[in-house]
């Protein structure tokens, strides 16, 4: 019954926010002269209503501080890297996970082991779903689509296929609406192997002179096969000629994730209007804001549902059993309501000495369910929270902030998160060098499901003291050199981990991780090559395993084939020095800590064809194209195999029109 007042609520709360916007569309179907968009000589009203070409111009933005920040983003459809699609590359060059498309994952790099979903058990797999936090918002001048395609060599067996869709376009010059599909499928090449998941999402945008208002509508669908990795009586990974002859550990095992998210954030703004010269030489009135109110709602409901009807693997592989020896049923629910109201002091571009500032005051509400016994019961709380910030956003000298957030009640009455940055540009002869410094100071109270959990094969109930954090980042970037140098600290007092029986335990020393890290790309006329070499050390290795190194190194030929195909050849190595990965839980979804086989030392070899003709780009891709030259130990987890040897082929159209 929650839900469903809650969805009815949101789903009216959105529509109002859509009408408001329609009933400030002036010159509907056209360009509003007055706007907050980037002004571009090419964009005048009377050319539209000529019917003349108007050029695309796409700019989008990512919302940051309860909607206090729009970072500006850029659309990619450069031809460089297009092949790498797996999601989980994207985000982190090294990770375990189940070595098929779509399954569980985590970083080898700790500092990027922070996930979108604050749901427990959908951390290893939010990177395959969209979240508020993830949504870029668009203004164009014309539609954009993009449709993006991938296949694998064989539809019928150790099938893989993705389908994206995505569509932006502006009724008038300051609300957009666009609309995102996201559907993939792997079976994979070992038994009982096969991954799901898609996303639906519908957002808009509206941004006039005194209104800004961004909303989303998300649904995502996890549906994956849980196989349990292979048995430890296998062969070799080359032994067999087929893969479907190595055993499994489970086969009729399943997890089922559910989220739907509603979000609305809208801001009214004072300020006042004066005029500038554009860049014709002529009079235009432009609005600089001086005070923003801010309310921003999120709903988020979230489920997952983890099944086993094989009598067998439920008395022989799981540990424990609690609720049903023959089979397994868990349903655990988690849905939360998030109410944000922010007051913004803008920082005035026509006066010295400027920042901005902002305060915020907001409330979540949260309900869980979970088996305890037989019966599926319900838990609420609730947290209330304060906090503020202050920053130089627009300094060309240099650019700062400072924010914090304190929970006076609830469960995570208590926690303080403290935030700061210092963004300094640095001119050396002629090239641009940038230096970046962060740090943040936390106090964290454990997760709900870390201290209480129920199922039919795990349980816990603990009382973990808070989580101490102090994380310092540095980086030095040369635009001119394509150089990245950077190196990260965190000490963390009662760093809590999962243990050898995938129960979570606090450690009772403090945990010390360094890292540090290079990024360099050289390119010219026909090569491109970019490497990336991370280093990691942690001081505590009875509760965290990390690689020591793990490097990235692409080689690319690039040429153009009767001057308007656009090509590259290459191929990429992904390695990692030899550790103690975490090992995979299927029953709860989640990676704990062993220490009995090592996983690593293997090259993961993918060789590539890059194509672009106009607004078409492919890719033709070997996947670890060394597996059959090398020795059998391309291991993705403990347990858990890389695909062999596989080809993939993909497309993607941009349309601008």
């Amino acid at each position: 019954m929650f839900q469903k007042i809650q969805l009815t609520i949101w789903i009216l709360l959105g529509g109002v926010s859509l009408l408001f916007a329609q009933g400030e569309l002036r010159n509907f179907g056209g360009f509003n002269a007055e706007s907050t968009l980037q002004s571009n000589d090419s964009l005048e009203t009377d050319q539209y209503e000529h019917n003349e070409h108007i050029p695309s111009f796409i700019r989008s933005w990512e919302l940051k501080n309860y909607g206090a920040l729009m970072e500006e983003t850029e659309v990619d459809t450069a031809l460089n890297f297009f092949h790498l699609y797996n999601p989980i590359y994207q985000n982190s060059i090294s990770n375990t996970f189940t070595g098929n498309l779509g399954g569980a994952y985590q970083s080898n790099n700790f500092f990027k082991r922070k996930g979108d979903s604050d749901f427990y058990f959908y951390r290893a797999f939010d990177v395959y779903s969209k979240f508020p936090s993830d949504i870029r918002y668009f203004n164009t001048t014309t539609p954009y689509t993009l449709l993006d395609y991938s296949q694998s060599e064989n539809k019928n067996i150790q099938n893989e296929t993705r389908f994206n869709v995505f569509h932006s376009q502006n009724i008038n010059r300051d609300f957009n609406f666009a609309f995102l599909y996201d559907q993939s499928k792997a079976t994979g090449q070992y038994e009982y192997q096969e991954n799901k998941y898609h996303t639906i999402g519908f957002y808009s945008s509206y941004e006039s002179n005194n209104w800004v208002s961004h909303f989303n509508l998300l649904f995502n669908r996890i549906r994956n096969m849980e196989n349990g990795g292979l048995t430890d009586d296998n062969p070799g990974l080359n032994e067999y000629s087929e893969t479907d002859i190595y055993i499994v550990n489970l086969d009729e095992a399943n997890t089922s994730i559910n989220n739907n998210t509603i979000f609305w954030n809208t801001e009214y703004r004072l300020g006042k209007t004066i005029e500038v010269e554009d860049s014709l030489g002529n009079i235009v009135d432009e609005f600089i804001p001086r005070t923003g109110f801010f309310y921003e709602v999120e709903y988020s409901g979230n489920k997952k549902i983890y099944t086993d009807t094989d009598e067998a693997s439920n008395r022989q592989f799981y540990r424990n059993t609690y609720i049903d020896s023959t089979a397994t049923n868990d349903t655990i629910g988690y849905n939360r309501l998030t109410n944000v109201f922010q007051l913004r002091f803008y920082e005035a571009p026509d006066r010295k000495f400027t920042f901005t500032t902002r305060a915020f005051i907001g409330h979540d509400l949260i309900r869980i369910k979970m088996p305890v016994d037989t019966v599926l019961q319900k838990f609420k709380h609730s947290n209330t929270f304060v906090g503020g910030g202050i920053s130089r956003d627009e300094g060309v000298f240099w650019k700062w902030g400072a924010q914090g957030k304190l929970y006076l009640t609830g469960y995570r009455s208590g926690q303080t998160e403290l935030g700061a940055f210092i963004y300094k540009p640095i001119r050396i002869g002629n090239d641009t060098t940038s230096l970046k410094i962060s740090g943040e100071l936390n106090t964290i109270v454990p997760d709900y499901f870390e201290q209480r959990f129920s199922s039919n094969h795990y349980a816990w109930n603990n009382r973990f003291d808070n989580i101490n954090e102090m994380i310092v980042n540095s980086e030095i970037h040369s635009q001119k050199y394509k150089l990245t140098l950077g190196a990260n600290y965190a000490l963390i007092g009662n760093y809590i981990y999962n243990d050898a029986e995938a129960l979570p335990r606090q450690g009772g020393s403090e945990l010390l991780v360094l890292s540090a890290y290079l990024n360099k790309t050289i390119e010219s006329k026909h090569w491109l090559l970019r490497g990336q070499v991370i280093w990691q050390k942690a001081n505590q290795e009875q509760y965290l395993h990390l690689p020591d190194f793990s490097t990235y190194f692409s080689m690319n030929y690039k040429t153009i084939i009767s001057k308007v195909l656009y090509t590259q050849i290459g191929a990429d190595i992904r390695y990692n020095t030899e550790f103690y990965a975490d090992a995979y839980d299927p029953a709860t979804g989640r990676f704990y800590w062993q220490n009995q086989d090592k996983i690593g030392n293997f090259p993961f070899v993918d060789a590539h064809i890059n194509l672009k003709l106009k607004r078409t780009r492919l890719f033709f891709q070997w996947l670890n194209a060394a597996s059959g030259f090398l020795d059998g130990g391309f291991w993705a987890a403990p347990n858990y195999p890389l695909y062999r040897r596989t080809f993939r082929l993909g497309v993607a159209w941009t349309f601008y029109d």
